[in-house]
């Protein structure tokens, strides 16, 4: 029997439009192109990490769009930043991003344990982890401060996974108002008990302080991927922008939308709290791209927005 076959040996080709790409460790990063066909695979390897590139019309011609973060720990050449573009042949174009990685320094901090905040937070965890029953107040901080966040981060990466091919949001992403930050993105810190450190951690968000069960406002437009309790984070909401882009709402004392429900930005979503690992009242803020965190203050920075992505997506025409 004889069947026709189709041989490709040639690769696609990788048009990219932007030409210089100003990322900051922990921030996050958009690119845009085109290829010379339409391909199964395409996307951004950031070391050895794939971030997915959506189809999009630019200026009225098709292209490709990729959010992608960058690890804290980023530093000029480090990772390797690249285009990838394989076809149904499998034949693979793999293309060099040109990128500036900016230097940032992140803080450290040590945290204190005292018996009061262990006896008052962690009976909440033993009530909801079976397996923490009858552990001592310290063992189960030190369950709930790895284990319990190591799962709490597969929800978040998982809840994530689940977005639209498409741009939900518009304008700058807003900030909790009359809120003063307590805790900034990249934090790290080392827990102390009885004068020895008993775990770390590097905060994955903004923590922000106003009054006591104040309203919080969906960042900006999408629709609601979780909502209910996560871990942590207590009460919590993560809602999807598109393009692989979510924020995360954390502590909350109350929820008032649920999974699947479509939020304009600015709509109450609910009420601060203490919910969670939480010493006081506040609201922990978060961004993700495909699931990693990045540094929310870039997204409530409108000049960061219009250079960052605006005029990136802009340049095709």
């Amino acid at each position: 029997m004889v069947r026709p076959a189709q041989i490709d040996f040639l690769p696609p080709q990788i048009f990219q439009l932007n030409t210089q790409n100003h990322i900051n460790p922990g921030g996050t990063c958009v690119v845009a192109y085109r290829l010379s066909e339409a391909v199964p695979r395409t996307g951004v390897m950031v070391g050895d990490q794939f971030y997915p590139g959506y189809p999009v019309t630019l200026a009225g011609k098709p292209g490709y769009v990729v959010y992608f973060p960058l690890p804290l720990d980023a530093s000029p050449g480090v990772p390797q930043i690249r285009i990838l573009a394989q076809d149904h042949a499998g034949n693979e174009t793999v293309n060099g991003i040109p990128n500036l990685i900016k230097k940032r320094k992140f803080r450290s901090d040590t945290m204190v344990l005292s018996d009061s905040f262990l006896g008052q937070k962690m009976p909440e965890f033993q009530a909801a982890v079976p397996e923490l029953r009858g552990k001592t107040p310290i063992e189960t901080f030190v369950y709930v401060n790895t284990l319990l966040r190591a799962d709490n981060l597969k929800t978040i990466q998982s809840a994530c996974l689940k977005s639209e091919p498409r741009q939900l949001w518009q304008d700058t992403f807003l900030r909790m108002k009359n809120a003063a930050p307590m805790a900034l993105f990249g934090d790290r810190r080392t827990y102390l008990y009885g004068g020895k450190p008993v775990g770390e951690s590097i905060h994955a968000g903004v923590d922000l302080a106003s009054l006591v069960h104040a309203p919080i406002e969906a960042a900006n437009s999408g629709i609601v991927r979780f909502a209910g309790l996560l871990g942590i984070y207590g009460n919590a909401v993560i809602i999807d922008h598109g393009l692989g882009l979510s924020t995360l709402y954390g502590h909350m004392s109350g929820i008032q939308v649920k999974p699947d429900q479509t939020v304009k930005r600015g709509e109450v979503i609910g009420l601060s709290g203490a919910t969670g690992l939480a010493g006081g009242d506040h609201l922990h803020f978060g961004v993700a791209i495909h699931g990693q965190s990045v540094d929310p203050r870039e997204w409530w920075d409108p000049h960061w927005i219009a250079d960052n992505v605006t005029k990136k997506l802009e340049a095709g025409s």
